[in-house]
């Protein structure tokens, strides 16, 4: 059979089969194709922050991963649109996802994985950095494949959908806000406890409970029996993890709403607004927090608004 050289294409660019093989290994994937007949291959990636949509379109090829690539690789997270993906752990028992079926795989775990007939996928390549960060899990002994009875996991794989529908067609600002969004939410993935915190550290809870309040601070209604259902953990389980870091939820809570207020009140020194600002931060009672600010700062809000318009309107005259 003679292969023609446009037969699949990479990001639009025409390539044959040896190319697309080079190109699957330069991202630490072993491909073969398991047919004469498998027609053409596209892949479509685009950055989304600071990880990558892939839209994939193949029909019967196999892969495996390149063990010590190089790097600890990217975590995949694969949702089938059509078609069949077929995936055997060494050791274990074949595995097929259909359309609408989501596997979070990692490639430093050997796996086989292949199509048969055509078989399109969308994948999230999450950089592990990018989940450490977060103190969330980046390593998994298996494959792990999402409950899609699920309406948290099914929320979670449409808006992956959603964002691999937009490559190329939202701006790069736009696809970096989608695919850090799509980072926090791949703890909803694996909301199994045994396998989400097998192993997970407690300076690892420890910024992923600050990331959390940081996110929630303006909501009256952070508690820590929010913050422990988020990651997944018993609030007496939460509790005694932040202990011994010295880590209060709430009191960590109080003390970022009193400086996003004091920011705010820095910046806009309308008397009319510290009431509204006090609620944006979080704060119900305004009787409350004056108290609380007043504690910190050493004077109530609206002295602190005026001292600093005060400063501004010096500078402003001497300048």
């Amino acid at each position: 059979m003679i292969q023609r050289a446009d037969e699949n294409t990479w990001n639009g660019v025409p390539m044959g089969r040896d190319e697309w093989i080079d190109m699957m290994s330069s991202i630490g994937l072993q491909y073969q194709f398991d047919s004469p007949h498998a027609g053409a291959s596209t892949h479509d990636s685009a950055r989304a922050g600071s990880s990558v949509i892939v839209n994939l379109d193949i029909a019967w090829q196999s892969t495996a991963p390149i063990l010590h690539h190089g790097d600890d690789g990217d975590l995949f997270v694969q949702v089938v649109r059509s078609g069949t993906r077929w995936i055997k752990p060494r050791g274990g028992q074949t595995m097929s996802f259909g359309p609408g079926d989501v596997a979070l795989v990692d490639p430093t775990v050997w796996h086989g994985a292949s199509v048969r007939e055509r078989t399109c996928m969308s994948i999230l390549r999450i950089p592990r950095s990018a989940l450490q960060e977060r103190g969330l899990p980046n390593h998994f002994p298996m494959i792990c494949r999402p409950d899609t009875a699920s309406p948290d996991v099914c929320a979670v794989r449409d808006f992956v959908l959603h964002l691999a529908s937009q490559a190329g067609k939202a701006s790069e600002a736009t696809l970096a806000r989608f695919g850090e969004q799509c980072v926090d939410l791949v703890d909803v993935l694996v909301n199994d406890p045994g396998v989400t915190h097998a192993g997970r550290s407690t300076p690892s809870i420890v910024l992923r409970t600050k990331q959390l309040i940081s996110r929630y601070i303006g909501d009256p209604d952070l508690s820590v029996e929010r913050i422990a259902a988020e990651l997944n953990m018993s609030t007496s389980s939460l509790t005694r993890a932040l202990h011994g870091s010295g880590l209060s939820v709430m009191r960590h809570a109080w003390s970022l709403r009193i400086e996003r207020a004091a920011r705010r009140l820095r910046a806009d020194t309308s008397h009319g607004n510290i009431q509204a600002i006090a609620y944006q931060c979080g704060f119900t009672n305004y009787a409350h927090f004056s108290r609380v600010f007043k504690a910190r700062y050493g004077m109530t809000p609206r002295e602190y608004a005026a001292s600093h318009k005060a400063v501004r309107n010096r500078t402003a005259e001497q300048t």
